[in-house]
């Protein structure tokens, strides 16, 4: 056991062979975790290693340590040269004292060194400024090992003592100490080390108490550490502090670490304390095949020792690459190349079972809203080609286990790039950063085979690059075409993805028709397998993912012709998609590898998507039908991609059309727009009021606009319709409902979105959310309500006018759903009636009439003149047109909560004499109105209104007008302090309220005079009623 030390004889005598022996005592030689390099021993002159590296290193640390170091060994020598004087006794055999003297130096510097590294249940207890250097069993069986766990033998190191420990494991390491552990591995091999445990006292990044630097690109055993690139530096009381597993990049790993001289506690990194005292580190070493790196020969042309060519010529070939590091923390700074070349028809297929790389989830940052790289630090790339050309998809990063890519043709190329940044050296480490210390890095299967779908020049246009059978089908200005589909090998899983365009001013949908019934007839399916040879097609029309429920599903021609679901395919399957997106799956992984699923024939055409429910008789075509017998009762339309959550703005230069179909004789077409706003800048900027923007509004709609048209028999041309435009809307105010006249059973919405609208100053020609409109067609019977006591009617009165109040009680509300119209006629021809309304409380504001709203008309005609909802009293006269009769139309919801309703008050202006201009009745003082005797001083407004100040200015930049006008209500009839009014509101109010009111003025007179009368009494009862106190006499 003692030959390589007893050697050592010859040259120093007996003496030392003594000391041998006493060292063997201390079991130096059986010290299993030391492996030591061939002439050399850990003494103290070992020990100190390279003062000058370690001094360029930390020089103030180093030149303290060297003093503590020098007074250690001195006091160890000379309690040692006593000790081993006393056992060795006298000289013996001729040996000169000045060869006792060596002798005895020699064996006081062995003791100490074995006192330093006496083992302490089987690992180094202590290793002060110490180098342990293991090899590995490749490198002991070709040179001359020393004494260690092989031997003279060789043998192998029992698998439990394969391990590497901080000094003094378990107990805590000691302080002011620096151990050096070097791992050795054979020129076929790599060095990998597992971390058990780890608590080492600091705090990260900084590490500015004790640290365990480790050191993975040592190209050479004697290598320096200064000009070495550092893995990281590492401490922390939890074993994610440290990468769990640290593979070399060559054939030497280095661990170097560090105590100062004040270790007590341990911290984590949000700075609570966690143990008492720092405990160490445990570690597993092994040494791999460097194969498992290396997959095929190396490139010399590119730095880094980290790129290889895998390359056939004629048969398929496959294999497996490891990362630099893995399963470990991969280096900083790498750019490894891997290169993948095939011949003629052969693909290569890359299938990552492991990718495990940093990552930085996207996140937007600053005003303008920049989007930062998911892979700014580490990436894979992979190039459709041996060369930097035509990469896949973008950068790879991240946790992307099972991602397969496939090349085009028969060459590939992969590229592994890292770059420091990954843990953050500005600040302390957080949880979230430790997770980035187990990067693993990747670990793919490589296959170059002539056994994967062929790519040939009419499939490569749609061809999607990286995948071995998916294909991608854009719309691209051509409406139709169709896409012949391949024979594909059993065990595939292919796609065809069909894209139409959607952006902000155009999106399509797709049509699908499945031909060749002859190629792609049906089999049934048996357990959810389709027999034979035939794959099976899962057509997925709503863009849902591949894991829902498809919305067909076939298999190909094996006999009968059946879809699974007891249809028969005998005849072309047509799908419409309900988005831009629509793909189909076919899937032959039922089949062997060398059995092949017949091709088929796919006819598509991409038409517009508007996003608008509804019946489109032409796809091309943005015009919808809503027909009361074909479709439900009621629904809902909208704008083109009307969104209520993301507000998605309708594009510009687009013209639909929403034709609604009362189908019964009794039925009508009611709407309701629940949403709108429809884009007209200069509109909005007026700010109008009380009025919607056609009718009595400011301006016309010249830009965005809704229009309403009515279809109906044309009264003086028997069986000939008549469209007329109604409504006008633009602006932000919902506009009220709607119900087709009671002669109409069509109604005809337009939408029109130009371009040439008024730019906005800040959002240029912008467009807007647009609309949604509610539909139904109510039966007419059902429209009129006994609700009222008065809803509606024909009116007209000798007295020549008159008042409507709805509801009749005032304490009530008008009720929901239900239409209200008044006709009211002139007694005598030529003359002119007009209404006010003195009192009006609709639901409602300037900003929404989506609940009720009042409309008003001249004669007979559909078109009103005005409408208004809310609350406003100040609303002018409406005024009929010459002799006509006046129209008056009241709608509500069914969502209507009620209101407190209106009065309004209608009055017959009569005729003048033309000639004498006689009044036959009362003249108004502002506006000349002739009105009847019988109509003065009845409380409500008759005389009506004028236009005191009106304004028109055309504005040359817009080219339109905007229009004011201010009004003034003539109250002449009503004046109070006139005589006649007097005197008939003294008559109105008879002689029992007036005898009330002086009854009422009495008793208050008489109350009044009676408490005073009181007050009197009571003063003078306690001045006069009550005795005086009496003054007592004065006793002399």
């Amino acid at each position: 056991p003692c030959s390589q030390w007893s050697a050592l004889s010859p040259l120093i005598g007996p003496a030392a062979h003594s000391a041998v022996h006493v060292l063997h005592g201390l079991g130096l030689q059986r010290s299993r975790l030391l492996a030591l390099r061939p002439g050399q021993s850990i003494g103290s002159g070992r020990a100190r290693l390279d003062f000058q590296q370690e001094k360029e290193e930390r020089p103030d640390w180093a030149a303290g340590r060297e003093r503590s170091l020098s007074r250690a060994i001195g006091w160890q020598s000379s309690r040692s040269s006593s000790r081993a004087a006393a056992e060795l006794g006298p000289p013996q055999g001729g040996m000169t004292s000045g060869s006792s003297v060596a002798a005895a130096r020699l064996m006081a510097a062995l003791v100490t060194m074995a006192q330093l590294l006496q083992p302490s249940l089987g690992f180094v207890d202590r290793c002060d400024r110490g180098e342990i250097i293991i090899y590995s069993p490749a490198v002991r069986a070709g040179r001359d090992a020393g004494p260690g766990c092989y031997g003279d033998t060789g043998a192998d190191c029992p698998d439990e003592e394969t391990f590497v420990t901080s000094p003094g494991w378990p107990r805590p390491y000691p302080e002011d100490a620096r151990c050096r552990y070097k791992f050795v591995a054979g020129r076929n091999e790599k060095v990998r080390l597992n971390f058990l445990a780890f608590n080492v006292e600091g705090l990260g990044p900084s590490c500015e108490k004790d640290f365990l630097d480790v050191y993975t690109e040592l190209e050479q055993e004697n290598a320096s550490l200064l000009h070495s690139p550092l893995l990281g530096r590492f401490c922390g009381h939890i074993l994610a502090s440290v990468p769990r597993t640290v593979v070399s990049l060559h054939s030497v790993l280095v661990l170097d670490f560090y105590t100062d001289g004040n270790t007590q506690k341990v911290y984590n990194n949000d700075n609570h304390m966690a143990m008492e005292a720092a405990l160490g580190f445990k570690a597993q070493y092994s040494f791999v095949p460097k194969a498992d790196y290396e997959p095929g020969p190396r490139l010399l042309a590119y730095s880094g020792n980290c790129s290889f060519l895998m390359e056939t010529s004629s048969a398929d070939i496959d294999g497996v690459i490891n990362s630099p590091g893995y399963p470990g923390l991969y280096p900083d700074n790498l750019h490894c190349n891997y290169l993948f070349r095939g011949f003629g028809n052969q693909r290569v297929r890359l299938q990552f079972e492991e990718l495990d790389i940093y990552e930085i989830h996207a996140e937007t940052f600053g005003e303008a809203g920049h989007t930062i790289s998911s892979c700014p630090i580490d990436s894979v790339r992979i190039y459709d080609s041996d060369q930097r050309l035509r990469q896949i998809h973008s950068d790879f990063c991240g946790q992307k286990a099972g991602l397969t890519v496939v090349s085009t043709g028969s060459r590939m190329r992969l590229e592994f790039i890292t770059s420091a940044g990954r843990i953050p050296r500005s600040r302390t480490v957080t949880s979230a950063d430790l997770g980035e210390l187990q990067r693993k890095g990747f670990r793919l299967r490589y296959n170059i085979s002539s056994e994967y779908l062929r790519i040939d020049r009419g499939l490569r246009s749609n061809h999607l690059t990286g995948t071995e059978c998916d294909f991608l089908i854009e719309s691209a200005g051509k409406s139709h075409d169709r896409f012949q589909f391949p024979s594909v090998r059993g065990g595939r899983l292919c796609r065809v993805f069909f894209q139409g365009v959607h952006n902000l001013q155009r999106s399509e949908m797709t049509l699908l028709r499945i031909d060749g019934m002859a190629h792609i007839t049906a089999g049934r399916r048996q357990d959810g397998r389709c027999p034979g040879l035939a794959g099976h097609l899962k057509v997925y029309a709503r863009g849902q993912g591949a894991d829902a429920v498809p919305d067909a599903d076939f298999c190909q021609a094996v006999g009968e012709a059946s879809d699974g679901r007891g249809g028969s395919l005998g005849e072309p399957q047509e799908f419409r998609s309900s988005g831009p997106q629509l793909f189909l799956v076919f899937d032959t992984r039922h089949l062997e590898t060398w059995q092949l699923a017949p091709a088929f024939i796919i006819n598509y055409r991409f038409v517009p998507d508007f996003g608008i429910p509804g019946h489109q008789p032409n796809e091309d075509d943005c015009a919808f039908e809503y027909v009361s017998g074909a479709d439900k009762a009621h629904g809902r339309t909208n704008s083109p991609f009307f969104n209520p959550v993301t507000k998605a703005h309708y594009p510009h230069n687009t013209t639909c059309s929403y034709r609604f179909v009362a189908t019964e004789p009794n039925q009508r077409v009611r709407i309701r727009f629940t949403h709108f706003y429809v884009e007209d800048f200069f509109i909005e900027e007026l700010g109008n009021d009380k009025k919607h923007h056609t009718v009595g509004s400011y301006v016309p709609c010249a830009g965005d606009r809704v229009e309403i048209y009515e279809r109906y028999e044309s009264p003086k041309n028997s069986g000939r319709f008549r469209l007329e435009k109604i409504l006008t809307y633009c602006g932000t105010s919902i506009p009220g409902p709607y119900v087709t006249q009671f002669d109409t059973q069509e109604l005809l919405v337009l939408f029109h979105s130009t371009w040439d609208k008024w730019a906005h100053p800040e959002y240029d020609k912008r467009t807007a959310s647009g609309f949604q409109i509610e539909y139904d067609f109510p039966v007419r019977t059902s429209l009129f309500s006994n609700k009222f006591d008065v809803c509606g009617g024909n009116i007209s009165s000798d007295m020549h006018g008159g008042v409507i109040q709805v509801p009749k009680n005032e304490q009530a509300t008008y009720q929901p759903d239900l239409i209200c119209e008044w006709h009211i006629y002139p007694s005598q021809p030529g003359n002119q009636v007009f209404v006010q309304f003195p009192e009006f409380h609709l639901e409602g504001s300037t900003k929404s009439c989506s609940m009720a709203v009042l409309r008003m008309y001249n004669g007979d005609s559909h078109v009103p003149s005005s409408e208004v909802c809310g609350a406003d009293n100040g609303i002018p006269a409406f005024y009929g047109r010459g002799s006509e009769h006046v129209r008056i139309r009241l709608l509500t919801t069914a969502g209507s909560r009620g209101g407190k309703g209106f009065k309004f008050s209608w009055t017959e202006a009569l005729k003048i004499h033309p000639g004498t201009g006689h009044c036959p009745g009362f003249q108004c003082k502002r506006t000349r109105h002739c009105i009847d005797h019988r109509l003065e001083c009845n409380r409500l407004p008759n005389c009506g209104s004028r236009a005191v100040e009106y304004s028109a200015d055309f504005d040359k930049d817009r080219l339109r007008w905007k229009n004011h006008t201010k009004h003034e209500r003539d109250n002449s009839d009503e004046e109070i302090n006139s005589e006649k009014c007097h005197s008939i509101y003294a008559k109105a109010t008879g002689p029992t309220e007036a005898a009330y009111q002086l009854l009422h003025v009495g008793i208050g007179v008489i109350v009044t005079v009676l408490l005073l009368i009181a007050i009197v009494a009571f003063v003078l009862y306690l001045k006069y009623a009550l005795p005086l106190p009496q003054t007592p006499a004065l006793t002399l």
